[in-house]
């Protein structure tokens, strides 16, 4: 079995428990909470135990490539660029409605991006990442 050094980041009421488990090692301690009570010699249970999760573990990645290859084909939208689809859509609302009143800010002939927020409440970011798609409408 490879030896591999792991930092973990605990709250003290887990080291705690850990420290009090019976064992020469923290390692050996941490065996004995989880229940394998294996000494520092015999460590074939978790080495059958890690070939199991590998095995898993391996089995889930080619389901997900097979899953990640079908949504492509189905051109489904993640959430991601769902809440972007919707976040262009109200910039276009507003700047449309300002443009039908006459409304729309300019500063040295270009829209104004503080003006047009607080008008619409949008923030800068969005405004200004579709205005220029707007723009070339």
């Amino acid at each position: 079995m490879k030896t591999v050094q792991c930092t973990f980041r605990l709250p003290s009421e887990i080291v705690d428990l850990i420290d009090k488990q019976s064992g020469r090692t923290r390692t050996d301690k941490l065996l004995n909470l989880l229940g394998y009570g294996c000494n520092q010699n015999d460590y074939s249970v978790i080495e059958d135990r890690l070939k199991a999760v590998e095995n898993r573990l391996s089995a889930l990645e080619n389901t997900k490539q097979v899953k990640v290859k079908n949504t492509t084909k189905n051109k489904n939208i993640s959430a991601n660029q769902q809440r972007a689809l919707e976040a262009k859509e109200r910039v276009f609302s507003a700047l449309n409605d300002l443009k039908s009143r006459d409304g729309i800010p300019l500063y040295r002939g270009k829209p104004s991006l503080t003006k047009l927020k607080e008008i619409t409440g949008i923030d800068r970011g969005t405004i200004s990442k579709y205005i220029n798609e707007w723009l070339e409408m």
